[in-house]
């Protein structure tokens, strides 16, 4: 019973008979016998003491030595049971002075409260264990916490105490500097560690931080083979995060056969809190290939659950994108006053807190898009000086933005009737995409520079114009419809006005719920590029 007291108010008959080095049956007979007594009660199959001030009493006529070594004993005994309580097994190895064992027991605790997504209890957890018994694994630990908690700086001391493990530091370093968005860092560290690496899963993921910080900063032909190599190192759960990073940028590139393919496993959202960043950008990007590929009902629901799993997951700085991405899906369908409002969401989100720079230029020039389609010159201007400002320093797809930014600019420059800015917009945005490998907006900006020549009077190959057009059915089908609308109607050519229908009715066919509202909006802007044409 003195025994029992130490250990807890409840009693733990096998616990207490590994302890004792006495038969459980033997322990039982004893524990009956003391709820004769009343000293224990009956409690649904167990025993617990009838009075604390019992417990409390039995407790302190045990020496301070046996009672460390009943803790200790304890502790050891409930480490090696599967599904021992880490947080118990730690409060008996504290108070029998096993550190160590304390110490890694907590640790086992953050991880199932990081598989729980409660971060600020992982890291609490991990002070303590820190505390008690630091070591390099720990500190590790902690700075993947810490990054998810956007504490970067505080991560990255904790890896510099972690230097001692090598390869495995680095590659959390690289990560923390990419989030903070400190690229030539992250790309370093990632570098080193791939070198380092003496094992191929530590490697494998090495050159997956490498390629993703190479992919953001717009290198992205770096970035392919770097995330080529790691998808062939990589098993398990980290060939499924390097599938989905490597389709991420087959998305970018209008491969969406092989994007979707390769996000599918990590879009399932069942792996992990190690893998959140990929598991989010898989469904991200499993709902923007599907609307470059036409499939804009398959599209929102991919958002639709990317918001759900930012929520779940409790990582705030991913919330934001997918909706402002169904905005620009809804807009495309004609669902005007729906897309705003997403756009005007995002845009907060991205303002709000410690802000989300890429999240709010995305806004501003979806915003900016929406009016050079109202014709509103001042509002586009004003929301494309708005994110100008804010396109700066590395940005996550800064590239990309910069892209969008100058198609949205040319579009503009050719509603205000100035063709010769829009024209040497379009073509230096066309080698830019050509440079990077986009077709996305390679295609549109060929599309453009066509409409520029034939509003300054410059002959024009219609051949080659609706070449191009095809091509931005091919790069980016949700957008596909409208440019080739606006198109037929420049250049007064009535079987483009067909072929637009035909691509509006595909599209509608794709739509679902927004299949009629699409329907509504082509059939009025057919009418108005008709009468454009007849002029």
């Amino acid at each position: 019973l003195r025994a029992a007291a130490v250990i807890g108010p409840e009693l733990d008959i096998e616990l207490l008979a590994a302890l004792l080095g006495r038969p459980a049956v033997d322990l039982l007979d004893d524990a009956e016998r003391a709820a004769a007594q009343q000293l224990l009660a009956a409690d649904g199959g167990g025993f617990r003491f009838q009075h604390e001030l019992v417990r409390e009493a039995l407790a302190a006529s045990a020496t301070a030595g046996r009672a460390a070594l009943l803790h200790r004993q304890a502790g050891r005994v409930l480490a090696r049971q599967p599904y021992a309580d880490p947080a118990m097994v730690a409060y008996h190895a504290r108070l029998g002075g096993d550190l160590m064992l304390a110490a890694r027991s907590l640790r086992t605790a953050a991880e199932r409260a990081a598989e729980r997504f409660d971060h600020a209890a992982a890291e609490a957890l991990l002070d303590d264990a820190l505390a008690l018994y630091p070591e390099p694994e720990a500190w590790l630990e902690r700075a993947r916490v810490r990054t998810r908690r956007r504490q970067y700086q505080n991560a990255l001391e904790d890896v510099e105490r972690a230097a001692s493990a090598g390869a495995a530091a680095l590659e959390v370093g690289a990560w923390a500097c990419y989030f903070d968005r400190r690229f030539a860092q992250a790309a370093q560290f990632a570098a080193d560690g791939a070198l380092a690496a003496a094992d191929p899963a530590t490697r494998s993921r090495c050159l997956a931080v490498g390629g993703r910080t190479r992919h953001a900063a717009g290198d992205l032909a770096q970035a392919e083979l770097l995330l080529g190599e790691a998808f062939a190192l990589a098993e398990g759960t980290d060939r499924v995060t390097a599938a989905a990073w490597l389709g991420v940028l087959r998305a970018h590139q209008s491969q969406t056969a092989d994007a979707l393919a390769l996000l599918r496993p990590a879009a399932r959202a069942q792996e992990g809190v190690a893998h959140t960043a990929a598991t989010l950008h898989a469904l991200l990007f499993t709902g923007h290939a599907h609307a470059v590929a036409g499939r804009p009902a398959l599209a929102l629901d991919a958002f639709a659950r990317y918001t759900a799993e930012v929520d779940r997951r409790q990582v705030p700085r991913f919330g934001g994108r997918a909706v402002n991405f169904a905005g620009w899906v809804l807009r495309n369908l004609g669902a005007a006053s729906q897309a705003h409002e997403r756009h005007q969401r995002a845009l907060e989100l991205g303002q709000a807190g410690q802000g989300i720079p890429e999240l709010a230029i995305a806004a501003l020039q979806d915003l900016a898009e929406e009016c050079v389609l109202a014709e509103d010159q001042d509002g586009a201007r004003k929301r494309l000086d708005q994110a100008r400002t804010m396109l700066t320093g590395d940005l996550v797809f800064g590239w990309r933005l910069e892209l969008k930014h100058q198609l949205i600019t040319a579009r503009l420059a050719l509603l205000r009737g100035d063709p010769r800015a829009a024209l040497s917009a379009a073509s230096e945005l066309e080698l830019k995409a050509a440079a990077l490998g986009v077709p996305r907006y390679v295609s549109v900006a060929r599309v453009l520079a066509h409409r520029a020549r034939r509003a300054l009077g410059v002959p024009v190959d219609l051949d080659a114009v609706a070449a191009d057009l095809d091509l931005v059915e091919k790069a980016v089908a949700v957008d596909a419809w409208w440019w080739t609308g606006e198109t037929a109607a420049d250049f007064a050519v009535p079987a483009w006005l067909d072929v637009a229908a035909g691509r509006a009715e595909r599209l509608a066919r794709q739509a679902g719920e927004h299949a009629e509202t699409l329907r509504r909006t082509a059939a009025r802007r057919l009418d108005e590029w008709q009468a454009l044409s007849a002029r």
